[in-house]
């Protein structure tokens, strides 16, 4: 089993000059205290004197003109530089601000956030409302799926959660129903049928139960529950009505596209309308 104490130690902010830049530095000098990270501020643009003065003025002002940390600036496009300078500096969270809901041409579009969210091989911290006086987390939804990733996104979820020592962690487990129907095959009967829909979901239920056993888990309330409903969807409405402040996922085992849009996979359920701060969780070095 994996477990880690601090999943994020080298964080990205990804900043731009726009109205939220205070309050998305303020969420990145909570974050680097609580998580103890050392930070690279990636700003993609022309370089101006100007510029690079407001932002080191902006750093200072948040207490985040460390010796740890550091700015880069790159000219380029904004998706592909940011992508490359997390590839470059081994950056183990990318962090960036994200509408709650853009419109239709720009969700297929997609916007910066979201492209990045996409393609990114990293762990990436999607701030929908960044404060100038950050809260941090008080209530996490956390996917618990039978997945292989789900070991190092609970592990690292609950690293999250003592950090901000938040007062509730959910851990939601998602039974997708159009799977469970292929379960009545003609040649079996409806108690065999049951029979193996009752193994498989005892199945479910002991590994998430292995996975917490060697986590350290003092200090948080967890509690795990069963959804049925489409995978992605029903996680994603759980934290909306739970008025969550920090839904935490899977990666994708694919870099998507336009087509996953269209016929949705799990994770843009949630970046269609975020219902909240979203953290989708890369497990290093993991491959398909």
């Amino acid at each position: 089993m994996i477990d880690v104490e601090i999943p994020f130690r080298k964080i990205a902010v990804a900043v731009a000059f726009s109205p939220r830049c205070e309050a998305l530095l303020a969420e990145a000098k909570l974050l680097q205290d609580r998580l103890e990270s050392t930070m690279v501020f990636v700003h993609v643009g022309k370089k101006s004197l100007q510029e690079e003065q407001y932002l080191k003025h902006l750093l200072h002002r948040f207490g985040l003109d460390l010796p740890q940390n550091r700015i880069i600036w790159e000219e380029g496009e904004p998706v592909e530089t940011i992508l490359q300078v997390c590839q470059k500096e081994e950056v183990d969270l990318l962090v960036a601000g994200a509408l709650e809901k853009e419109s239709l041409v720009k969700y297929f579009l997609g916007g910066v956030s979201r492209k990045l969210s996409r393609r990114v091989k990293c762990s990436m911290l999607m701030l929908t409302e960044p404060s100038i006086h950050p809260a941090g987390f008080k209530h996490l939804v956390v996917e618990g799926s039978d997945h292989p990733k789900s070991d190092f996104t609970i592990a690292a979820a609950i690293a999250v959660g003592r950090a901000f020592q938040v007062e509730a962690l959910d851990i939601i487990q998602e039974t997708d129903l159009s799977k469970m129907a292929l379960l009545r095959h003609e040649e079996l009967k409806q108690n065999e049928a049951e029979e193996i829909k009752e193994q498989f979901l005892q199945e479910e239920d002991q590994k998430l139960e292995d996975i917490l056993s060697c986590k350290d888990c003092s200090g948080l309330t967890i509690n795990t529950e069963r959804i049925e409903g489409k995978p992605g969807y029903v996680i994603t409405k759980f934290a909306r009505e739970k008025k969550a402040d920090l839904l935490v996922l899977n990666s994708p085992d694919k870099q998507m596209g336009i087509i996953d849009r269209v016929f949705p996979h799990d994770i843009e359920y949630a970046l269609a309308d975020l219902p909240c701060n979203l953290l989708i969780v890369q497990e290093p070095n993991y491959s398909v």
